[in-house]
């Protein structure tokens, strides 16, 4: 025989579903919003993707989701299996977050995005064998996109076009000259645009996992809740 939810343990479901919905709608939207922002995106240097990352947002936001409805079920029908699967997933999905946030946050603020980004870049410039058409590529890219002066061979891009005017100089002696000072800034810009981003997800995922956490918390208080309502029930 089931035992009916009380009034106490209604309200503790509502809360329940509030912060785990909440932070499931939040990842999703967020997962899907970063999602469109790099579907064009060719290359991600440092040490984050974000496409990789917007689909592991996605992801999580579909599982709370799929958690809540778990959650709510298993205490309204008084299913002890699907409670029990409900804490576990919650607990996976909160370190899931965790691990994103804390991730973010510690490349953020240490500078190892920053770093990241930076030794990705040198390594391009460096790089030995520049007849591979993948390191002119990304050439391109960065010279479309921010405005880099990054050309292999230097005189033309993959496809046999000049580079552009504004990366190149003619010294007193009509020697083309590169300018030097806005290829060592491109991978500061590339940073300062990207970081933004890697700091606003590091917020939401944090706070997203602090809602999971108190979700957990409350959950287990019903889980709690309903296992002392089975004692009194095989009581009687």
């Amino acid at each position: 025989m089931a035992t009916e939810i009380d009034g106490t343990s209604k309200g503790l479901l509502g809360t329940f579903v509030i912060f785990t919905l909440g932070s499931g709608l939040a990842s999703l939207v967020y997962g899907i919003l970063l999602l469109f922002q790099n579907m064009g995106v060719t290359y991600n240097f440092g040490s984050i993707n974000l496409f990789m990352t917007s689909i592991v947002l996605i992801t999580v936001g579909g599982l709370l989701i799929i958690t809540v409805l778990l959650g709510v079920f298993g205490a309204l029908k008084d299913v002890s299996p699907l409670r029990l699967a409900t804490l576990v997933l919650l607990f996976l999905l909160l370190v899931v977050l965790a691990v994103v946030g804390v991730w973010g946050m510690v490349s953020y603020k240490t500078g190892g995005l920053e770093k990241s980004i930076d030794r990705d870049f040198q390594l391009l410039k460096e790089a030995t064998d520049a007849t591979k058409i993948d390191i002119k590529k990304k050439a391109e890219y960065l010279n479309k996109k921010f405005n880099c002066c990054i050309s292999y061979p230097p005189d033309a891009n993959s496809e046999g076009e000049q580079q552009a005017s504004s990366c190149i100089e003619p010294d007193a002696g009509g020697t083309i000259e590169y300018k030097s000072e806005m290829n060592a800034a491109c991978a500061t810009v590339y940073f300062q645009t990207k970081s933004k981003t890697i700091f606003c997800l590091a917020i939401l995922t944090l706070a997203s996992a602090g809602a999971v956490f108190l979700a957990i918390l409350i959950y287990a208080l019903i889980f709690q809740r309903a296992r002392a309502g089975y004692t009194v029930v095989s009581r009687g």
